[in-house]
């Protein structure tokens, strides 16, 4: 055991081989490597498992902490005078070649150490592995220990998501829920040691426990003045001066906070200190610089421990600034009625509502039922009924957001009658509540068509928008598709962006008829919205997007899809449907690693389920990605979790299709092609029955890809009907039916023009074998060089089925069905046979004998074995099949 060292048997290093691995090869020679990295990624975690593995290769160990005043016990000069004492290895192995020291917080050590601990680094007589603070001056002997190349630099960073998930998952002996990753991850940012703390409470408290064989997380942060990772952020704020601890506080009242706001303006030094430590982060927002800290936790710590009469003069401050500087952010309203009602003031009426349809936007529906209660029990509230049903109608839309629909309809039955202005908000807002809280579908068609009857003007509008989105909901896409070029023509130019209501599901229904190129040509006509960020501003440039995708391909929608600055401070809804179009892109050009982290993040959004953001459907897309990236294991134990969720919220035919699309794509990666054919087809025949063509050629092509060519050539739709990215799905069905090679390379060259990199590469592959099959192998070696270079591009590699058959045995999956897939894998991820069983609703004999049979098609012996048979790991990129041994 290295002299010195506490180990932590419960926290492994997972999610650091790579690092650690880079610290062997380093102590291989005769010199070693300094780690470098922000505060609390794990620099001290890395120092004490290298220096373990330095100790059973056979070499002699020794451990100092820079901190450690010189002369006590533990501190480098101590260390040092420990060496004539420790035996030295026989020289027989170069990583036994002399002792090596590891030093932690190595930028605190005094110079005269310093000096001599570069003497003994540079003779070769000692090899170091040490720890420093990025950013922050060292000794000068210890930078030129770097600089000098004595040493190797490694900077360990902070956990992505993927790899704090994993982390975390090793820590915690199973699979995490999307959500309780993702609320994980946010709340430390990837920091080693906030993660590790914040999980230990949430494990104390009870806020992370495992449920139906998924760890959870309930509740709020575990982040109580009292607290383990409290104390540790209290710790790293004690020496902060008095100016730099209130600003830190007004970041955390108002974050994030603008920088030229008069309460921080005055507090510049202060910012520049913070920001020079790592407690406050900048970002940019348009011209204007914003405020952080550094880690979401250190505002909830700093909050808490606010003392409640400093907090109040702190946000009468906040308030004060920024009214004065206009309320320029269109959230400012909502950010002043915040401070001024934690501050003991009562705001006007008018910034009560204000407030709380903001909060409806954001789906903070808690906020948004206390603020128009506020403001209907205030003695000074709304005296004006028109106010004051205007307020009601937001309590309403605020109860439906909780799932509280009965109350709901009961505040609008027993409201007064309401002024006339506000009678078709309120008759579509009981729609709403009707179609997605009470299932009742059908009558909330009849309101809405009854609607229909009296409304005029914008209210007309409100109602036609209603109507098309419960045709979305009812599966009738070709009437929705028709809605904007109805008799009703243009609407007046001061109503004009509204029209997006209608044109924007006219235009998702034609791109899913298999028109993009008629949809884009419908939003072109689109008049702009002058306020941008509003709720149909953000639909209509969504959809703009999303048509361009299927039309002029990734790099057009990427650019389009580069000015919507404000998705992340809207609607939760709308964050989730702009990052289901960031992982479209993504998936597109082959960017797995970046479409997997999108998808964690829009998993775990709390938000209502609308016609385009079903959980269910979002997380299917996750699995699918899963796959594509080879982590087979985790895909099926997301498909799993899929199942859980497919029963929450409203089910409709769009959403159940595009599950089970992707479901599909997950069994063809894992080997299951017999189930992903039979179940692309089915979704084929499903949405060619509603005329969703999109979906239903979307469908028959990876039946295609899969060996089905002739079911999905016989099942496609007319030709003559299909445009965009649909249209060229379709010629390369009957391209693959036909083994036309030179429609392949053709169509090779139109995917790759488009973006659609993995698609074009495949394509390639596929022209290449049929190019050799008909004899013209210059032709079919040219594919097969196209194939290598668009491959090569993408980091990627060609999905299973588009390898040549002559493969070797072992590189093909092996033959297991999909339920022994999912048996296995929840085996891996550490559930015991009984919750299986309890997950999969099967009695436990069925897991027993599902796991008998999986092993000896793997030829294995041990549950410790599947892990590693189940997850191949990275794609092979190879375009060319290997040659047997």
């Amino acid at each position: 055991m290295p002299w010195g060292i506490a180990t932590s048997a419960d926290w492994p290093t997972a999610g650091r081989e790579s690092e650690i691995d880079h610290v062997e090869r380093a102590l291989a020679g005769p010199r070693g490597v300094l780690l470098s990295g922000e505060w609390g990624v794990g620099k001290s975690r890395l120092l004490h498992a290298a220096l373990e593995r330095a100790a059973a290769g056979g070499a002699a160990t020794l451990w100092a902490g820079g901190a450690v005043p010189t002369g006590a016990s533990g501190s480098l000069a101590d260390a040092l005078r420990q060496f004539p004492r420790v035996p030295q290895s026989p020289p027989a192995t170069p990583s036994a070649a002399g002792p090596v020291l590891g030093l932690d917080d190595a930028h605190l050590i005094d110079p005269a150490v310093a000096a001599c601990l570069y003497a003994l680094v540079r003779d070769g007589r000692i090899r170091l592995i040490a720890t420093a603070l990025s950013g922050v001056a060292m000794p000068g002997d210890i930078s030129a220990l770097w600089v000098e190349r004595l040493v190797e630099r490694v900077e360990v960073p902070h956990f992505d998501r993927t790899t704090a998930g994993e982390v975390l998952q090793a820590r915690l002996g199973g699979q995490l829920s999307a959500d309780c990753a993702e609320r994980l991850w946010t709340a430390t940012r990837g920091n080693a040691l906030l993660l590790r703390e914040l999980t230990d409470a949430a494990l104390s408290d009870g806020a992370l426990r495992r449920e139906d064989a998924l760890w959870q997380w309930r509740g709020e942060l575990p982040a109580a003045p009292g607290g383990r990772p409290a104390a540790l952020v209290q710790l790293r704020l004690n020496d902060l001066r008095p100016d730099e601890r209130e600003l830190v506080q007004l970041v955390a009242l108002a974050e994030p906070l603008e920088a030229d706001l008069p309460a921080a303006a005055g507090l510049a030094h202060a910012a520049e200190s913070l920001n020079r430590s790592g407690l406050l982060v900048t970002e940019r927002s348009g011209p204007r610089l914003r405020l952080r800290l550094a880690y979401p936790l250190y505002s909830a710590v700093v909050l808490r421990a606010m003392p409640e009469l400093e907090g109040r003069r702190l946000r009468r401050q906040l308030a004060d600034g920024i009214e004065a500087v206009g309320m320029r952010r269109h959230d400012d309203v909502r950010r002043v009625v915040d401070l001024r009602l934690a501050a003991g003031q009562t705001p006007p009426t008018g910034q009560l509502r204000a407030a709380a349809e903001r909060a409806l936007r954001r789906h903070d529906f808690g906020k948004a039922e206390t603020l128009p209660r506020t403001a209907l029990s205030h003695p000074d509230g709304p005296a004006d009924e028109a106010v004051a049903a205007g307020v009601r109608l937001v309590l309403v839309q605020a109860l439906q957001g909780r799932g509280r629909h009965r109350e709901a309809e009961r505040v609008l039955a027993e409201a007064p009658g309401l002024p006339a202005g506000l009678t078709d908000e309120a008759t579509a807002v009981r729609a709403v509540n009707m179609a997605f809280g009470l299932g009742r579908l059908g009558e909330a068609v009849g309101v809405v068509e009854r609607g229909l009857t009296t409304a005029q003007g914008t209210g007309r509008l409100r109602f036609r928008g209603a109507r098309a989105l419960l045709g979305l909901l009812e599966d009738r896409f070709a009437d929705v598709s028709a809605a904007a070029a109805g008799r009703e023509g243009a609407p007046p130019p001061r109503e004009g962006a509204l029209a997006g209501l209608v044109t924007v599901p006219a235009a998702f229904a034609l791109v899913e008829r298999g028109d993009p190129v008629s949809a884009a040509r419908l939003l072109a006509g689109l008049p702009p919205d002058p306020e941008e960020g509003t709720t149909v501003d953000t639909a209509a440039q969504w959809m703009r997007t999303y048509a361009a995708l299927h039309t002029a391909g990734v790099a057009a929608a990427a650019a389009l899809l580069g000015g919507m600055q404000w998705w992340d401070e809207g609607d939760p809804r709308d964050r989730v449907r702009v990052a289901l179009l960031r992982v479209r892109l993504h998936r597109a050009r082959g960017d797995r690693d970046a479409a997997v982290d999108e998808l964690r993040r829009a998993a775990a959004v709390d938000a209502p389920a609308d016609w385009l953001t079903a959980p269910a459907w979002t997380l299917a897309q996750l699995a699918a990605v899963l796959a594509e990236a080879g982590a087979h294991a985790e895909a099926v134990r997301t498909l799993v979790e899929v199942r859980s969720l497919e029963g929450r919220g409203v089910r409709y035919p769009l959403a159940q299709d595009g599950t089970a699309l992707e479901s599909a794509l997950v069994y063809a990666h894992v080997g299951d092609r017999a189930q992903a054919v039979r179940l692309a087809l089915s979704v084929a025949r499903s949405a060619g029955a509603a005329g969703r063509r999109a979906q239903e050629v979307s469908a028959l092509h990876l039946a295609a890809r899969l060996g089905a060519t002739e079911e999905a050539v016989g099942s496609l739709p007319e030709l003559t009907v299909l445009t965009g990215t649909t249209a060229l799905q379709a010629r390369h069905v009957q391209a693959l039916a036909l083994h036309d090679g030179d429609a392949l390379e053709e169509l090779t060259r139109r995917f790759a023009a488009l973006g659609l990199r993995p698609l074009a590469a495949e394509t390639a592959a596929q022209a290449a074998q049929a190019h050799q099959a008909d004899g013209r192998h210059r032709r079919g070696r040219a594919a097969r060089l196209l194939c290598q270079e668009i491959t090569a591009s993408t980091g990627g590699g060609l999905p299973p089925w588009a390898g040549a058959p002559e493969r070797r045995r072992e590189d093909l999956p092996a033959a297991l069905t999909l339920r022994e897939r999912e048996v296995a894998a929840l085996v891996a991820a550490g559930l015991t046979n009984q919750e299986v069983a309890d997950r999969l609703y099967v009695s436990v004999r069925t897991v027993e004998n599902h796991l008998h049979r999986t092993y000896g098609k793997l030829g294995i012996t041990a549950r410790s074995e599947l892990a590693r048979r189940l997850d191949p790991g990275a794609q092979r990129s190879g375009c060319v099949p290997r040659s047997a041994p």
